[in-house]
């Protein structure tokens, strides 16, 4: 994290391949992809599917003249969280810039064009039972929408020993809210306020189980426990043996151990405008500066304030810093003085959600269906996004696929969709490859076995004037938006306080 990264322009933000036969699954211990090669195929795929190449923006140029610049707050990252902290300083009051190194604010959320509809390419779903995402929603009236496959399913299938297995759509929700039960049986003794910070003794001393090692201490049937494994799978998006315990145990606290609402806080209420008007709204709300496609490089701290250097050599002065980028991304960024061990630590390490999320448009006739896998096929979960008598949209969640099959082509794709309806035929497929993303890394964010207990209290905590905030270190809803938000207005109020004790200019 000492050592000065490649100079570079911020990027545009293609659509980037889902995955390619040369793309490698960027794991932990990999800070720095292949940019070149990445920024490369992307746009390959933009100009093939026709897209756009930044699908939303508060603003296509800086807001002001960029240069050299004094504000009493500059927030690095615009996704909903850095959004989140910048517009709560600048209501009240101070100076803000906004720095994104992509040329759209958003993220790892990116609502862009599939053919003649709207897609999310990132996250996408939201829930009544996530407080900071659903107040914004109020706040702004946006209009929601579903997604059929889970708000009422006409099948629910599943595949177990090579076979495709279907019940009543009741009955299988009876098999796998049994297992999940057991699964979690530990959570009331660890999380009993999930929103609290930190993760208690009782959690410590499980810290070091995987998914797959809680999976292996429960009795199941064959076919209970690759129902288990494909939703477990789905959840930490990435390999059930990277992926920790207790970060399951947290999302189970959230829903208050309801099955059914597990399910529908991560896939049935989206926004149907997209992400990104609720992040446009925002962002107009807060009316700070904004400076899209520029890349923070260096950042230097002194006793009095921080300077920023971006990539193109820009220097921006600031009395306070707000650092909101993704966990596995920071070592992009050179500190001075260097940041806490953890956060180095996490940036080398990286954390395990490094799955892929496909839509394909399939032709025959598509029910309302949702169907799961284990992790040992191409995808772990498939729904329904629009049913057709001739045709339609599925949404197919998968981990990583390690560069080993090339999943925007719909000849590799269709072998296992066929596998559930054998009469549908895949044409067309788009998906964007999170983890070669330089601004990424990966998709949402789910520890690894030890991280949330080594690393979380340091990864959230102050260092001089650095603030930081994420979904990645969100108490609640880490990695998804919700947990955006809540860490944005956390953070924007510790750093509204420390400007009123210092004094000075509005801000005060």
């Amino acid at each position: 994290m000492n050592s000065s990264p490649p100079r570079r322009r911020g990027a545009a933000d293609p659509v980037a391949p889902a995955a390619t036969a040369t793309t490698p699954e960027l794991g932990a211990g990999t800070p720095d992809p292949s940019r070149r090669r990445f920024f490369k195929t992307a746009a390959a795929t933009a100009a093939a599917t026709a897209l756009p190449l930044a699908a939303h923006a508060a603003a296509s140029a800086p807001r002001s003249a960029p240069g050299d610049a004094h504000y009493d707050v500059a927030v690095i990252g615009g996704g909903f969280a850095g959004v989140t902290a910048a517009r709560e300083l600048a209501q009240r009051g101070a100076k803000v810039v906004l720095l994104e190194a992509r040329n759209r604010l958003g993220g790892r959320t990116f609502y862009s064009n599939f053919g003649d509809k709207k897609v999310e390419l990132g996250g996408t779903w939201i829930h009544y039972s996530q407080p900071h995402v659903w107040a914004e929603v109020m706040r702004y009236g946006m209009k929601i929408a579903e997604s059929p496959g889970v708000a009422h399913p006409e099948r629910v299938l599943w595949m177990s020993a090579g076979k495709v297995l279907e019940i009543p759509v009741m009955e299988n929700w009876a098999l796998l809210e049994d297992a999940l039960k057991r699964f979690h049986a530990d959570t009331g003794k660890v999380f009993a306020r999930p929103f609290v910070p930190g993760l208690p003794a009782a959690g410590r001393a499980l810290d070091h189980l995987s998914i797959a090692d809680r999976m292996a201490q429960i009795e199941m049937s064959p076919a209970q426990r690759d129902l288990m494994n494909a939703m477990m799978a789905t959840n930490c998006h990435g390999r059930i043996d990277t992926a920790a315990y207790t970060e399951m145990l947290r999302w189970w606290s959230l829903v208050d151990g309801d099955a059914a609402r597990l399910l529908y806080s991560c896939a049935r209420y989206k926004l149907k405008d997209g992400t990104a008007a609720l992040i446009e709204r925002m962002a107009e709300d807060g009316g700070f500066e904004t400076r899209l496609a520029t890349a923070v490089a260096e950042v230097r701290q002194s006793a009095t304030g921080v300077t920023l250097v971006t990539e193109e050599e820009q220097r921006i002065d600031a009395r306070y810093a707000v650092v909101s980028v993704p966990v596995n991304t920071a070592g992009m960024i050179e500190f001075s003085p260097p940041l806490h061990s953890a956060k180095q630590a996490m940036a080398k390490e990286h954390h395990a959600g490094k799955g892929h999320k496909l839509y394909l448009k399939v032709k025959g006739r598509l029910e309302t269906l949702l169907f799961f896998a284990p992790e040992t096929e191409l995808f772990t979960m498939v729904f329904t996004e629009q049913p057709g008598a001739d045709g339609g949209v599925l949404v197919a969640f998968g981990p990583p696929a390690g560069g080993k099959v090339d999943l925007n082509d719909p000849k590799v794709v269709e072998p296992f969709i066929r596998k559930f309806l054998p009469h549908l035929t895949v044409e067309q497929v788009l998906g964007y490859d999170w983890a070669l993303d330089p601004y990424s890394q990966g998709t949402w964010c789910t520890y690894r076995p030890k991280q949330f207990g080594a690393y979380l209290d340091d990864l959230r905590a102050r260092e001089g004037r650095l603030f930081f905030a994420g979904a990645d270190i969100a108490t609640g809803w880490r990695g998804f938006i919700d947990g955006a938000i809540e860490s944005g207005l956390q953070v924007g109020q510790a750093v509204a306080v420390e400007l009123r004790r210092e004094g000075g200019g509005r801000s005060a």
